[in-house]
């Protein structure tokens, strides 16, 4: 026994532990899931929402997918993109999927519900919409319980998603598009899934919060949703742009074959690229990430100094004027000329972000900042000249450990990671952005076992650790699970994220969970933000070497500026 049910211009079918729905582009049918409340959910697993991106596709916008006969099974999930550095028998070029959760059978429920977009993070390399395995673990449940429609997507990573040859040949930021194309298909057929297509909130944390403000800042993605969820990172994280995606775009290829360590030809790379084996392209950039992380004499090439400071090895470039192209300027003076799309946008970081840092070579790689400072320098203040870089590097070092070098004062060296990778780029964007439009300002403060870190923790740090917030909201274990004081945290997160995405506002009345506090937008004038610990607390200043780096950029920064 089922029933059919004509709901906004699409067909519901019922199959009672199942759902099956009439998309634009076809029959999907769904599985029935419960969340740890017990409350039921549909999952909608894997659907296409681009043609396979392989032979003339490869390394291009997406395109739509073409239209199916019969039913698509959604009750399962599928391929995920290649990755680098990380082997998976999932791996594969047809992976331009998304996965759709909604808490409502829609057949049985007429009114439109908030939809929230999630965009994973990853460096731009590795990662996945799935809920399962290493790459995944986006549990939707704890949103299902509250009544938002869930949209996670898959989409190109490392040199599948962002090639680039610097000319309109290989334009690069394909895995952008990716995201703009899925924000697309969202806008014509989440209706049939119980969403309401006018009120799409998109979310990511690190290099999805990165997305998310390469969103805000990119006229394709204009009236594609009317909120941001920037967490962890954004457009303007020195990690999250590339200046030097040509150089690394053919030095890739050379490890497939070797002409292209001299030829320059975008044509003939383009032509080569588009018939060799994907798994050759997959295995070049894992040769191309540990031949650059060994390549100069200080061995500073590798993730945690070179790619966290001078941009992922594949992430988003600006591209020359082209038909599609994602952006054409800076995402910096986007934000600081006003042409960016003016939506209210919550933003945040983790209290100690640096700790993503901690390991067995941080000592080592404080040694080599106390024996040059100028590596202190952000790439992006654009210093060319070598006593004036000398001189910001020891304004640096002198802020962060004045008394000590800082390979003997650990907790300088995660602190600087943490302001000059993560904090400063956040604000920053919470400023430019909020001469336009609201914005909403957190740092999250507190450790407790929810958070789940075990590994990056070090005395003098509040063990708050990068995205750490992630695991108080999706549902990777039942909450009653953790101790009390983790319950309310995850509770009141819970709250924040739910009034945003149904209000804009994370704080739109008094609540008795959320302790009855307004939240206070943030201005250039004033950096009002609330921190979230075991209890929310309405503070001023975020990040307190906030001023000091400004003072750098004003004083020795060579506009104009690409990221911050």
């Amino acid at each position: 026994m089922f029933k059919l049910t004509f709901l906004f211009g699409f067909l519901a079918i019922n199959l009672s532990d199942a759902l099956q729905v009439i998309t634009l582009d076809g029959a999907v049918e769904g599985a029935s899931k419960t969340t740890y409340a017990g409350n039921t959910y549909y999952a909608f697993y894997s659907i296409p929402y681009a043609q396979p991106p392989t032979g003339s596709l490869r390394f291009q916008a997406p395109v739509a997918v073409q239209p199916w006969s019969g039913v698509h099974d959604a009750t399962k999930e599928g391929n995920i993109c290649y990755q680098v550095n990380v082997d998976s028998a999932d791996e594969n070029e047809d992976c331009l999927t998304l996965n759709v959760y909604t808490p409502k059978d829609p057949s049985q429920n007429s009114t439109k519900l908030p939809v929230l977009f999630y965009i994973h993070g990853g460096g731009f390399s590795w990662g996945s919409g799935q809920t399962k395995g290493a790459t995944g673990g986006i549990e939707p449940g704890f949103f299902m319980d509250d009544n938002i429609v869930m949209v996670s997507v898959n989409y190109r990573l490392g040199p599948f998603g962002f090639f680039a040859t610097g000319d309109s040949i290989i334009p690069g930021n394909a895995g952008l598009k990716d995201q703009t194309l899925a924000l697309q298909w969202v806008q014509k057929n989440i209706e049939v899934f119980g969403g309401d297509p006018k009120k799409v909130t998109i979310f990511g944390e690190s290099a999805g919060g990165a997305s998310v403000g390469y969103h805000i800042v990119s006229p394709l993605s204009n009236g594609l949703f009317s909120g941001g969820i920037v967490a962890s990172g954004t457009s303007l994280c020195p990690w999250a742009y590339q200046r030097n995606q040509t150089e690394i775009t053919f030095k890739t290829a050379s490890f497939i074959d070797s002409q292209f360590d001299t030829n320059r030809d975008s044509k003939a790379l383009f032509t080569f690229l588009q018939t060799a084996n994907a798994k050759d392209i997959d295995t070049a950039s894992k040769k191309y990430s540990d031949w650059a992380q060994s390549y100069n004499d200080t061995g500073l090439n590798g993730v945690i100094n070179g790619q966290l400071q001078q941009g992922f090895f594949y992430a988003p470039v600006v591209e020359p004027e082209n038909t599609g192209a994602f952006i054409t300027e800076t995402p910096y003076e986007i934000f600081a000329g006003g042409t960016f799309n003016k939506v209210p946008i919550l933003i945040g970081a983790c209290a100690d972000e640096g700790l993503i840092s901690y390991n067995e070579n941080l000592q080592w790689i404080l040694s080599v900042y106390d024996s040059d400072h100028s590596i202190l320098v952000p790439q992006n203040m654009h210093i060319s000249d070598s006593a004036t870089k000398q001189t910001v590097g020891d304004a640096i070092k002198n802020e962060y450990s004045p008394s000590d070098d800082m390979q003997y004062n650990l907790v300088s060296g995660i602190k600087y990671f943490t302001d000059h990778v993560f904090q400063r780029s956040l604000i920053r964007h919470a400023e430019l952005q909020s001469k336009f439009t609201d914005v909403y300002f957190y740092k999250f403060s507190y450790s407790g076992q929810m958070g789940g870190n075990t590994n990056n923790v070090y005395p003098g740090t509040s063990n708050v650790t990068h995205v750490e917030e992630g695991n108080y909201i999706w549902q990777r274990a039942n909450p009653t699970s953790f101790p009390q004081t983790d319950q309310l945290v995850h509770q009141r997160l819970m709250k924040i994220w739910i009034n945003f995405i149904t209000s804009y506002n994370p704080t739109p009345s008094a609540d008795p969970v959320l302790q009855n506090v307004v939240w206070p937008t943030l201005k250039e004038s004033s950096l009002k933000y609330v921190d979230i610990t075991s209890n929310l607390t309405v503070s001023t200043d975020p990040l307190s070497t906030y001023s000091f780096w400004k003072g750098l950029y004003e004083k020795y920064g060579v506009e104009p500026f690409d990221t911050y």
